[in-house]
C-alpha cells in the first residue's frame, strides 16, 4: 500500500513497517468500500467521507507547517502514524485521501471498489509479506510481497465484483504498479487508478 510511507532507497526488507499506519489505512479504506457497497448505485456517502478526511488532513498539514506548536502535537498525538519522510513534507495520507476520492469520483462502483481495496489492503500486505519473506527482488520490492498483494486483493475484489477476469485485472495491475516504484509519482495515487482503470477495461472487454 510498497511500504511508500517512507520510501527510499533501502528494500522492503529492511524497512520497518508501522503496524498501526497500515491498519489505520486498511481501516478507512473498509470504511469507504463499506459506505459504497451499502448505498449502492449512489457513492455521495463515500464522497462525503473522503472529502471530509481530505479537508480535515490538508488542515492539519497547514497547521503542521506553519506552527511550531502545531508541528509538536502532531507528532505527540499522531506521530504513530507518521513516516519519518512526513517530517519534510505532506503527509502520504493527504495522497491516500485525495487519490480515493479520486477514484471514487471518476469510476463506476465495481472499479471504484477494486482501486479502494488494492491500495487499503494489497498496499499492507506487500509490505508485511516483503519484510517477512522477501527474497527475490525486482528494483527493491519483493516478489513474494508482490505476490501476496494480487492473490489478496484478487480473493477480496471478487467478493464485490462478480467477475474473475475484472477482479484480476484490477488485482494485477495494481500489484504490478506498486512494484514499479514510479519515479515522482506517490503510489498512493498510482496504485488504486492503475486497478480502478484496469477493471473498466476488463469490464468493457469480457463484459460484467
Amino acid at each position: 500500500m510498497t511500504d511508500h510511507d517512507g520510501r527510499n532507497n533501502l528494500s522492503e526488507g529492511c524497512r520497518h513497517v508501522n503496524y498501526h499506519r497500515k491498519l489505520w489505512h486498511f481501516a478507512s479504506g473498509a470504511v469507504v468500500v463499506a459506505s459504497l457497497v451499502l448505498f449502492a448505485p449512489a457513492k455521495r456517502g463515500a464522497i462525503v467521507i473522503l472529502g471530509t478526511g481530505l479537508a480535515l488532513m490538508l488542515v492539519i498539514d497547514i497547521v503542521r507547517y506553519f506552527s511550531r506548536r502545531g508541528k509538536r502535537l502532531f507528532w505527540r498525538h499522531l506521530g504513530f502514524l507518521a513516516s519519518e519522510k512526513e517530517k519534510k513534507g505532506p503527509t502520504t495520507s493527504l495522497y491516500y485521501a485525495a487519490s480515493l476520492l479520486l477514484c471514487v469520483i471518476i469510476f463506476p462502483s465495481f472499479a471504484a471498489i477494486g482501486g479502494v481495496i488494492s491500495l487499503a489492503a494489497g498496499d499492507p500486505i506487500a509490505a508485511i509479506v516483503g519484510k517477512r519473506y522477501g527474497k527475490l527482488r525486482v528494483g527493491g520490492k519483493s516478489m513474494e510481497g508482490g505476490l501476496a498483494n494480487a492473490v489478496l486483493t484478487f480473493a477480496l475484489i471478487l467478493i464485490f465484483v462478480r467477475s474473475f477476469p475484472v477482479a484480476a485485472s484490477g488485482a494485477l495491475a495494481g500489484a504490478a504498479v506498486e512494484m514499479l516504484q514510479i519515479p515522482w509519482l506517490d503510489d498512493n495515487i498510482t496504485v488504486p487508478l492503475a486497478a480502478g482503470g484496469a477493471m473498466v477495461a476488463a469490464a468493457y472487454f469480457f463484459g460484467m
